[in-house]
């Protein structure tokens, strides 16, 4: 862990066999309009990569003013990736951009400037505007949110809701706070190609009940580049079930940033009572995806909550001889602020 960091932004870009993507991202990233009194680096992450991101990264990179340096990190994972690069970062602010990130030419800036206005800032966000290769599918605006695109909130400003963990920033100091007093993910985010998700929304809500703030700017914008296969139905099913396997642990955390009580709480940490909503989440879903039997199905919320409902119903039964023990890491990490310890 680097505990010397001095003021400025690391941006940190994972990769895994980006060859055909890198490139574009350094392209946005080179055209960087930002202060020459800013402090800023770029650092490749190469997760375990077959191919030549690496070379091409180190290639592509014509700034002088700001080094690229390429980090290998063999353990495959987001979370392994990213990990290494606030482990390597040398600024006060890190900034992760995804292979298929193209930020907006003031992204440095912009994100500089808000961590230095207000130290209370532990994560933020951006708003995704969608670049689709070939034809956009009639269902996408509906459903773009689980692309990582999009709005977030109406409106710049504190939030209580975790962010996208595309073009998302944080100070580091909160990173090392957070690991420094014991914590550690339980979601885990992609691996290669398994759409494994959540540990985004871990983040924002640990930082969270850390004490720190959530901020959202709707002018601070990225492009997310999205190729054909990613737009089909089946794709965002597996995605949604993604999302389903996620949502126990995430209602352990939700527990306690939303400081719930009674059966609210008790159907968030109850492990039988987690198993029994989720049975019950589920068999209310079925009627409307039953319904649609002889229908068209592509398009249709009720298939999403359907295959979301019944991921989160198995996952919740499979965590049932292990949720005491997440419930317990969750309510009583020490990384915790002692307002939320006490709620």
């Amino acid at each position: 862990m680097n505990n010397f960091f001095m003021d400025g932004v690391s941006v940190v870009v994972c990769c895994y066999n980006s060859e055909d993507r890198i490139g574009k991202v350094l392209e946005y990233l080179i055209d960087q309009d930002v202060d020459a009194s800013v402090n800023w680096e770029i650092i490749v992450v190469d997760n375990a990569s077959t191919d030549n991101t690496a070379e091409l990264a180190r290639s592509s990179w014509t700034r002088k003013d700001a080094p690229l340096r390429v980090i290998f990190e063999p353990n495959p994972g987001l979370s392994n990736a990213r990990n290494k690069g606030l482990k390597e970062a040398a600024y006060s602010v890190v900034s992760f951009i995804d292979d298929d990130n193209w930020v907006e030419k003031h992204w440095i800036q912009k994100v500089f400037n808000w961590f230095g206005a207000n130290e209370k800032i532990g994560l933020l966000g951006a708003h995704g505007e969608a670049v689709i290769e070939g034809n956009i599918p009639f269902w996408f605006e509906e459903k773009q949110r689980s692309y990582a695109v999009g709005p977030q909130f109406i409106k710049t400003g504190i939030q209580n809701k975790a962010l996208y963990g595309a073009g998302l920033s944080i100070r580091k100091k909160v990173w090392d706070e957070l690991v420094i007093n014991g914590f550690k993910f339980i979601l885990s985010g992609r691996k290669g190609k398994s759409l494994t998700s959540g540990e985004d929304s871990e983040l924002c809500l640990a930082v969270l009940l850390a004490g720190y703030e959530l901020f959202y700017d709707a002018d601070l914008r990225f492009f997310h580049f999205m190729p054909k296969e990613r737009m089909s139905w089946s794709y965002l099913i597996k995605l949604t079930k993604a999302f389903g396997r996620s949502d126990p642990v995430i209602n352990i955390y939700q527990s306690s940033v939303n400081c719930y009580s009674g059966y609210d709480k008790k159907k968030r940490e109850n492990r039988w009572l987690v198993a029994l909503y989720s049975i019950y989440l589920f068999i209310r879903s079925c009627p409307g995806y039953l319904g649609l039997l002889f229908s068209k199905k592509e398009g249709r919320s009720e298939v999403l909550i359907f295959h979301r409902t019944k991921s989160r119903m198995i996952e919740s039964f499979r965590l049932i001889p292990d949720f005491p023990k997440l419930v317990s890491t969750v309510k009583s990490g020490k990384w915790k602020s002692r307002k939320a310890l006490d709620s």
